[in-house]
């Protein structure tokens, strides 16, 4: 009898249909079918995953979730190859104070704009850079330029570390729910009169406005233009390269099982969103539903996909996130997507 191959996956709490795939046992299903052990990189002992999860550092890890680990990982950690893609969440917000007299984008002239900074230089900063990124469409909208506002630093504490190992990511991710599954230090900031504004992820949003103390000045996802939507997205699928070359069959296996939860969410949007809500820090099935409602969950590689990534590649290496510059379409291989929906 041959033996198991261990693996490693790891997958963002973001809407992709691998955390489906993972919560049916389809991950499994198809890795058995192949030889192969799909170990969850946070069932590492003492916290070994959580560094991987940005670096790629795990040889035989294969990644899906927020664009931005993935793009910093190629440029600046790991040969990697992106080998599908999922639709991003919705575009971000900005937020302002409801007592106060900023209407529009155009009043923040001048004004303080608070910027998430993680203290973990370890990994990239991604909520900064998603924070910039959208403040900046936004700035851009209402003919203003980063220079004529003041950007406030918002330092948080880091990435935590006292979480206990789960077999898989819902398991993981709930002993989070307190800590992320609203904003923090960002929104406070906001309440204590110490920014006039910030960007805020839409699914924050809902409960943020009913609480009377907030409104929203700008909405991103309003916009026909699909370049302001990119969020933390495409989300991408990623693999070492070595470890693709040398087990594609591995590969292909995690695609078949993601290929058939998307399957499975595009004709079952509303058993999909109740699953949803174990594996991400979204506010309930209700916005779940809402959210998916458009969105199609089977991975793929199309060109507007992959001009997606490659702009958002190009800010962030503009902004000195990455420090070296790389093509998304040489990136991608599409043959293991290809023999993934072969006999589907």
């Amino acid at each position: 009898m041959s033996q198991v191959l261990p693996t490693h996956y790891s997958i963002c709490p973001l809407l992709v249909a691998s955390n489906i795939a993972v919560e049916l046992g389809w991950l499994e299903e198809e890795y058995q079918h192949v030889g192969a052990e799909a170990i969850y990189l946070r069932s590492l002992p003492d916290n070994q995953g959580w560094l991987p999860h940005f670096t790629h550092g795990e040889s035989r890890l294969i990644r899906d979730g927020g664009a931005v680990p993935a793009l910093w990982a190629r440029a600046d950690q790991a040969d990697t190859v992106l080998v599908a893609t999922t639709a991003t969440q919705r575009a971000g917000q900005i937020l302002v104070r409801a007592d106060g007299r900023i209407r529009q984008v155009a009043d923040l002239f001048g004004k303080r704009i608070g910027v998430p900074v993680s203290r973990n230089t370890a990994r990239v900063d991604v909520l900064k850079a998603l924070a910039e990124h959208g403040l900046f469409n936004a700035l851009q909208l209402a003919g203003l330029e980063p220079s004529q506002v003041r950007l406030i630093t918002l330092e948080d504490e880091g990435d935590p570390h006292a979480l206990l190992p789960a077999a898989k990511p819902s398991a993981f991710w709930s002993q989070l729910h307190g800590l992320h599954g609203k904003p923090g230090h960002e929104v406070r900031a906001l309440a204590e009169g110490r920014v006039d504004a910030v960007h805020i992820g839409a699914g924050h949003v809902p409960a943020l406005l009913a609480s009377g103390e907030f409104t929203v000045i700008e909405d991103l996802e309003r916009y026909p233009d699909w370049t302001l939507k990119n969020h933390n997205g495409p989300y991408a699928t990623t693999v070492n390269r070595a470890f693709a070359e040398e087990h594609p069959e591995v590969v292909i296996a995690f695609l078949r099982a993601a290929i058939r939860a998307g399957r499975w969410i595009n004709q079952h949007r509303d058993a999909a969103a109740e699953l949803f809500t174990r594996v991400t820090f979204l506010p309930d099935a209700a916005f779940i539903r809402s959210a998916i409602a458009e969105l199609d969950f089977v991975p793929q590689l199309g060109p507007q996909n992959l001009a997606a990534l490659e702009l958002k590649k190009d800010f962030l290496v503009q902004r000195g996130f990455l420090q070296n510059d790389f093509s998304v379409h040489d990136w991608a291989q599409p043959d293991f997507l290809a023999q993934a929906h072969t006999g589907l």
